[in-house]
This record gives structure tokens, C-alpha cells and sequence, in this order.
């Protein structure tokens, strides 16, 4: 099961050095982590992106992007009618809870995740393709 974190307020620097923590001045906060950054341990892209440097946070900023490239390609193969999986020929029949692209039975699979709002934790049942099933790891590491 995978969960998904709250989005908290934070004040300062969260990385954490060898000894002490950073103690530099708040210039974003990480998207994904939502812990605070300086400008040595975070990046800010366009008005609304902000990524720190934590590897996690990193690989689902690259998972991110790979993963537009993805859907728009099974959405071309869905106005095709053909299944958003590259390579199959079958006709969609049910879309994808996440990504919102059709698929065919095959390449789609429910799959049991732990919701986190507000404070209170529930389990849901989610029908996924392929692709986003492999993307839960990356976005389950804290």
C-alpha cells in the first residue's frame, strides 16, 4: 500500500547537515516533501515549481515529466481507439483512475493504496494502468 502526505506550512531550511541542520534564510518549499529550502539545497522552476535537492524529490520531479510524455502519447493512441498501452492494438474499455487515459482490461489492475486528509488515513481501491502502478514507488518514498 503507498500513501499520500499532507501539504504542511514550514518556516525554515530543513536539510540536515553533518551535525546541525541548515540554518540559511527560506527561498521555497519542496512540492513533494513540502520541508522548506534555501537556495543551495532547493530549486524553483517557472512561478510555481519547487523542487529540493533530496534524491526522492528529485526523481519524482524526472518521473514527473517522463510521465506527461507518457500520457500524452496514450491519449494520441486513445483518439485512435486503440488501448493507451504502447503496442496494443485492443480497444480501451475502462480509463485509468490516475492518469484518466483508457485502457484495455489487460493493462489496467486495482490496486489497494493508503489515502492521508486531514489528518485521518483510509484505504482505497484504485483501478491503474501499468505505468502508473510503476510510478507508486517513486511517489510512496518520503
Amino acid at each position: 500500500m503507498y500513501e499520500i502526505r499532507e501539504y504542511n506550512k514550514v518556516a525554515g531550511c530543513d536539510h540536515r547537515g553533518r551535525v546541525l541542520g541548515c540554518r540559511r534564510a527560506l527561498v521555497g518549499q519542496c512540492q513533494y516533501c513540502a520541508r522548506g529550502f534555501c537556495d543551495r539545497h532547493g530549486e524553483r522552476f517557472g512561478e510555481r515549481e519547487e523542487v529540493c535537492k533530496r534524491p526522492s524529490c528529485q526523481a519524482k520531479r524526472l518521473d514527473l515529466v517522463a510521465h506527461l510524455a507518457f500520457r500524452a502519447t496514450a491519449v494520441i493512441r486513445n483518439g485512435e481507439s486503440c488501448c493507451g498501452q504502447p503496442g496494443c492494438e485492443a480497444e480501451p474499455g475502462q480509463d485509468c483512475e490516475r492518469c484518466r487515459a483508457h485502457y484495455c482490461v489487460v493493462h489496467l489492475q486495482e490496486e489497494m493504496t493508503t489515502l492521508a486528509t486531514y489528518g485521518a488515513r483510509g484505504i482505497e481501491v484504485l483501478r491503474l494502468c501499468d505505468h502508473c502502478v510503476e510510478r507508486m514507488e517513486i511517489w510512496a518514498q518520503k
